[in-house]
């Protein structure tokens, strides 16, 4: 660990995994710092701050000198399912943020878990790469990830989905208005999960007309404060819970960010510099998508 006063590196994705302090919170930091020097270290990433992002601010702007701490992670989904197991233990959140970070942890373990059955992490060349194992494992530990998740929040399985993607979108929507994702994680901006989910691959305006309508909505339907009664003996496990369009719902949210991914990749790849290995690991994942839509969709037709 090393005392310095040096410029350090900001990724909007690291930054937003840790909720800002409110400003009374920020004031009571920067009197502290001025009076008695940056107490804890800045933890460091390959010159990327992972933690500390406040005491940074406030040090550069007084000339202070601070402490680096630099960890070793092999990939950035490791800092950033370390940080959000964090921050869901040791704060107290907004509903967004915590939707958010439990979406994040869940998009970086599962990957994290495909890394290691590939036995390879981002400093590797893709070529070495065991895709078909990771792909395996990938799928496999992707529901042990989510069963065990949902455990540890209590929260059911289908809602960690939807916080998956619910943490999708948001990354999406600060990639082209990051004070509005700022806004939303914060609640300061009152928008529906769905909204949100819906924003994903959109282009800007549309990203605007879908986040104002769903405010209005939102403002429109808040219902006036009324009393009721629980039964008596009645428990929280006795409130109905099952809802039948649960699992068809996250999937028709998730389909949308598939065909963005898609476009967008065949507007930029460069189709005739394709390496053989290259177009046959995609056309045979396009062929079993088509397969596996076409039983998803008989299996619709029978039931009309």
């Amino acid at each position: 660990m090393t005392e310095e006063r040096c410029t350090l590196k900001i990724d909007p994705e690291f930054r937003r995994l840790i909720f800002p302090h409110s400003r009374e919170e920020y004031e009571a930091l920067k009197q502290q710092i001025l009076q008695h020097g940056c107490g804890g270290p800045v933890v460091v990433w390959y010159g990327y701050i992972i933690q500390g992002f406040e005491q940074y601010d406030i040090c550069m702007e007084y000339n202070i000198t601070f402490q680096i701490k630099n960890i070793n992670f092999r990939v950035r989904e490791e800092i950033i399912s370390a940080t959000c197991q964090k921050e869901l233990s040791g704060r107290c959140l907004p509903e967004n943020q915590r939707r958010y970070l439990i979406g994040k942890r869940y998009n970086a373990d599962i990957i994290i878990g495909a890394h290691n059955a590939a036995g390879t992490d981002q400093f590797k060349e893709r070529i070495r790469r065991d895709l078909f194992r990771g792909k395996k494992f990938y799928e496999n530990n992707a529901g042990r990830i989510k069963e065990r998740l949902a455990g540890e929040y209590h929260l059911n399985q289908c809602s960690i989905i939807r916080y998956s993607i619910y943490a999708q979108a948001i990354d999406y929507i600060a990639s082209i208005k990051p004070e509005a994702a700022d806004q939303i994680l914060a609640g300061e901006r009152k928008t529906s999960i769905e909204a949100v989910m819906s924003c994903y691959g959109k282009s800007e305006d549309e990203v605007v007309k879908l986040l104002t309508a769903s405010r209005r909505n939102v403002i429109a339907k808040r219902p006036a404060f009324v009393k009721t009664e629980v039964a008596v003996g009645t428990t929280i496990k006795d409130m109905p819970a099952f809802d039948p369009d649960a699992e068809v719902n996250s999937l028709a949210l998730t389909i949308p960010s598939w065909i963005s991914s898609i476009n967008r990749t065949r507007s930029a790849a460069k189709f005739p510099l394709l390496t053989s290995k290259g177009r046959n690991q995609l056309e045979q994942e396009l062929y079993q998508l088509q397969k596996a839509t076409q039983i998803m969709l008989n299996a619709l037709k029978e039931v009309h």
